[in-house]
């Protein structure tokens, strides 16, 4: 067999095999993953409820407004060749419309539904309603976000599909900064929050429930500054004292981090009981690691493993232990200088042969060769066990 590291996975007539990625909101993981697919050679095609950032990658990009319109939708992808469908997150009955548009034109063999699992209802809320059963019940295989969520839900919902986990790292060359510009002496926040005061939201996912951490960072004499994804928290966060920015479009955001010094992962969380965050590896990490802040990790047991690991930030067991961040200067240019290289490895380029592999494997096609600093990378960041049984799929269809 040829050394095609970087080649992509063909089909019957050795073209590359076309992927699309769907998802009612069409979150920034998916189109992570494109820009990696469509560096390797692959037709990417993509569809949402609406348009959203970095939907330009897709070769093309459909909106949905009902059911009639998703299946068609479907329908039509699958007559251009379309041969993977990853459905992404949450709303879950859309994967059941898309098994049944692949049933109903009798392709089960050559089309298959992969599921990615950003958030699941029984890990976050402990209990498993009716259309994330049906989700699993149709997956062909399955994506996981973190290792715990992987091991949690594979034996919770007694998964005997091809699976997979991966991270949700930045594409290569996102942004680019001077490193060695001044930085604002300042913590940044960027993602959801519930809004203050909203009993049912913080009911229902209480470690998004961010108003009195961030005032409390804000009393300790830090300068606090947030990027917020939605508007709803904009507007109740003002009396924090931190500096709110309104849904700002990604990359804009992402120039905007570079001028920080910190990043925070810190969640609701102090009494480490929210499933959620004990298992979870975020996005917003991996935004602060490419726009080179040291990670501020705290009440997110699994960030911040990851944290340690890479030597990529600081972890605190309290949010007083941060206090002021006067006591992080002495090595916060040895944590800098680190993420200056963690940066260009940890992205989403140097690991989606994690799904190559699954893709090729579900559809009965040729996998494509591993070669060795790959596979020692890949078994670094998820160890032996995993990557052994990530890079086994290719050794049956090889």
């Amino acid at each position: 067999m040829g050394r095609n590291y970087n080649k992509p996975i063909l089909d019957e007539e050795n073209n590359p095999i076309k992927i699309a990625e769907l998802g009612d909101h069409h979150c920034i993981r998916c189109v992570k993953k494109a820009n990696a697919f469509k560096k390797v050679g692959y037709e990417i095609h993509g569809m949402g409820s609406r348009p959203s950032f970095g939907t330009d990658v897709y070769d093309t990009y459909h909106t949905f407004k009902n059911q009639h319109q998703f299946k068609m939708a479907i329908k039509n992808l699958i007559q251009t060749g379309v041969r993977i469908f990853t459905w992404n997150n949450e709303p879950h009955h859309q994967a059941v419309w898309t098994r049944e548009v692949i049933t109903e034109m009798g392709v089960r063999d050559k089309v298959k539904l992969i599921i990615d699992v950003h958030d699941s209802d029984l890990i976050r809320r402990a209990f498993a309603p009716l259309d994330e059963i049906n989700m699993f019940r149709v997956a062909d295989g399955i994506i996981y976000a973190s290792l715990p969520i992987q091991q949690k839900l594979n034996r919770a919902y007694r998964i005997n599909v091809p699976y997979t986990t991966i991270y949700s790292y930045c594409n290569e060359g996102i942004i680019e900064y001077d490193k060695d510009a001044p930085r604002k002496n300042a913590l940044v926040y960027e993602g959801g929050a519930n809004p203050f005061g909203n009993a049912q939201y913080d009911e229902a996912f209480r470690y998004r429930s961010l108003y009195h951490i961030m005032k409390q960072l804000v009393e300790q004499g830090n300068q606090v500054e947030m990027f917020l994804g939605n508007i709803d928290a904009y507007e109740t966060y003002h009396d924090t004292g931190a500096v709110l920015y309104p849904p700002t479009d990604y990359k804009e955001m992402m120039t905007a981090l570079t001028k920080f010094k910190y990043g925070l992962c810190i969640f609701n969380n102090e009494k480490r009981d929210q499933p959620q965050v004990q298992l979870t590896i975020t996005n917003k990490q991996f935004e602060y690691l490419q726009a080179g802040l040291p990670i501020l990790a705290c009440y997110c047991p699994e960030v911040e493993k990851y944290v340690r690991k890479h030597r990529i930030g600081f972890t605190f067991e309290n949010l007083s232990d941060i206090g002021n961040m006067s006591h992080l200067e002495d090595k916060y240019k040895e944590v800098y200088e680190n993420i200056q290289i963690k940066r260009k490895e940890l992205i989403m380029e140097n690991y989606i042969q994690r799904l190559e592999c699954l893709y090729a494997f579900v559809l009965g096609l040729k996998g494509k060769a591993i070669d060795r600093d790959t596979k020692k990378r890949h078994i670094f960041e998820y160890g032996k066990d995993d990557a052994m049984h990530c890079f086994d799929y290719n050794k049956r269809v090889i």
